[in-house]
C-alpha cells in the first residue's frame, strides 16, 4: 500500500504542513484551476457529477475523494478512471526525500500526492473533496478557483462543533475573497455561509432548485448535488448541450451510495442521521421489507442510526468493523434492547446470517461496513 506506513487514524488538523510540502514541491497545484468540495453529505457525489460534466465537454479532470471503500487508489481518479497504485507509489517515492521530514498525516499525504498526480497528467481541472470540516482540513491549503458546500448536518462534533451553525462556519472557511462560493445548504447553515461570504467578499451563489435531469445515483438529495455541480461547471466555462449533460448525470456512479448489488441487496455508506434519513426514505419509497447488516464507528450517534433503521428492517445483524474506531461489545449491547437485533462477531458473519434469511437486505452504517462486504464479495463471491 502506498501509505501503508502512515497511521490512517491519526488526525492533526492544520494547514502549515501541507503548505510547506507544496512549497517545497514547487506548487504543483498551481498548474491547473481546482475546486474544493465540502459538506457533511453529498460531497463525493457532487465531485463525481462535476467530473462527468467536465469530461462530457472534453476537459481533462483529476478528482480526489475521501475516504475509500476497498482500495487506497480509489481516492485518486484521472479522467474518470482510478489511478494506478504503481503510479501513486512512484509519486510517493519521488517526493519522500523532499517532504518526508515535514510530518504529513495520512490525509495530508493524499492531498499532496493528488496535487502531484494531476500536475503530471496536465489536467484542465482538479477536484478535491474536503476530508474533515474545512477551515483546518488539509485541502484548504490549496487556492481554489471555486469552492462548493453541499448539505450540512451534525457530524464530527468533537472537531467541528455541536451545532449546525458551528459546523457551517468551519466549512464556510473554504471560501475565498473575490471568488465563487456555491452551496446547497439550507436553513441556519445557509445563513451562516451567507454571512461568512459577505465578511470575506466571496461571490456566493445559493443553489435552491434541483437538477431536473435523472441521475445515475439514487436518493432525494442527488438532484441538488447535480445542480451544484452543474453551476460549478458553468463557472468553469463548461456548457454541455442538454443531451451531453443528461448523459453525464445519468451515468454518474459512486460505489456505496444506495448501490444495488444483485436483485435484493442495497449498500449505502450512511453514517450520520442526515444521510441515514436519505437511505431510510429511499427504502420506504421502494417498499423495502427486509433485514439490515450494520457496523458503526463509536464516535457516531449509533443509537439514533439503529432506531432509524429499525423502522424499515425487521431484524438488524450488527457487528464491529475493522477499525480502531469501531463500536465495541458494550455499545452494541446498549442497542440490543430495541429488539430484533442480533450481535455477530464480524461484518462478514453478519452478512452471511442476513443472506440466510432469504429476505432483501441493506448494508450500512459506515464506509468500513460497505467496504468489508464489497471486499468479501470480490474475494469469495456470494455465499452458498
Amino acid at each position: 500500500m502506498v501509505l501503508g506506513d502512515v497511521n490512517q487514524n491519526t488526525w492533526s488538523l492544520g494547514l502549515d504542513r501541507v503548505r510547506l510540502a507544496l512549497e517545497i514541491l514547487g506548487h504543483p497545484e498551481g498548474a491547473y484551476p481546482h475546486v474544493l468540495v465540502a459538506g457533511t453529505n453529498g460531497k463525493g457525489s457532487t465531485c463525481i457529477y462535476l467530473e462527468r460534466i467536465l469530461l462530457s465537454s472534453g476537459r481533462s479532470v483529476g478528482t480526489t475523494l475521501s475516504p475509500h471503500l476497498s482500495r487506497f487508489s480509489e481516492r485518486f481518479r484521472v479522467n474518470g478512471r482510478e489511478a494506478s497504485p504503481l503510479e501513486l507509489g512512484r509519486i510517493r517515492g519521488e517526493i519522500e526525500p523532499l517532504v518526508g521530514d515535514v510530518g504529513l498525516t495520512y490525509f495530508e499525504w493524499c492531498v499532496v500526492i493528488a496535487a502531484m498526480l494531476f500536475a503530471g497528467h496536465r489536467v484542465d481541472v482538479g477536484i478535491f473533496e474536503v476530508g474533515l470540516g474545512g477551515r483546518y482540513d488539509a485541502s484548504n491549503a490549496l487556492d481554489p478557483a471555486i469552492s462548493m458546500i453541499s448539505e450540512i448536518s451534525i457530524d464530527h462534533t468533537d472537531y467541528l462543533g455541536s451545532t449546525v451553525a458551528q459546523i457551517a462556519r468551519e466549512k464556510a472557511a473554504i471560501g475565498r475573497a473575490g471568488r465563487p462560493l456555491l452551496t446547497t445548504a439550507t436553513g441556519r447553515s445557509r445563513k451562516v455561509i451567507r454571512e461568512h461570504a459577505r465578511s470575506i467578499g466571496a461571490v456566493l451563489t445559493e443553489i435552491t432548485e434541483p437538477c431536473e435531469l435523472p441521475s445515475g445515483m439514487a436518493g432525494y438529495r442527488q438532484a441538488m448535488n447535480a445542480a451544484l455541480a452543474r453551476q460549478a461547471a458553468a463557472l468553469l466555462d463548461v456548457h454541455p448541450g442538454r443531451d451531453d449533460l443528461a448523459y453525464a448525470i445519468r451515468t454518474a456512479f459512486l460505489p456505496g451510495r444506495i448501490e444495488k448489488v444483485g436483485e435484493h441487496v442495497i449498500m449505502d455508506v450512511a453514517h450520520n442521521p442526515s444521510s441515514m434519513l436519505v437511505l431510510v426514505t429511499h427504502l420506504k419509497r421502494c417498499g423495502f421489507k427486509g433485514v439490515g447488516v450494520v457496523g458503526i464507528l463509536v464516535d457516531k450517534d449509533f443509537h439514533t442510526l439503529v432506531r432509524m433503521l429499525k423502522k424499515v428492517c425487521s431484524c438488524l445483524y450488527i457487528a464491529p468493523v475493522e477499525s480502531p474506531r469501531s463500536w465495541g461489545e458494550e455499545d452494541m449491547k446498549s442497542v440490543e434492547s430495541l429488539g430484533g437485533i442480533e450481535i455477530c462477531e464480524s461484518i462478514t458473519h453478519a452478512f452471511e446470517e442476513a443472506l440466510h434469511t432469504g429476505l432483501p437486505l441493506v448494508i450500512t452504517g459506515s464506509f468500513y461496513t460497505v467496504g468489508e462486504v464489497r471486499e468479501y464479495l470480490v474475494c469469495h463471491g456470494w455465499p452458498s
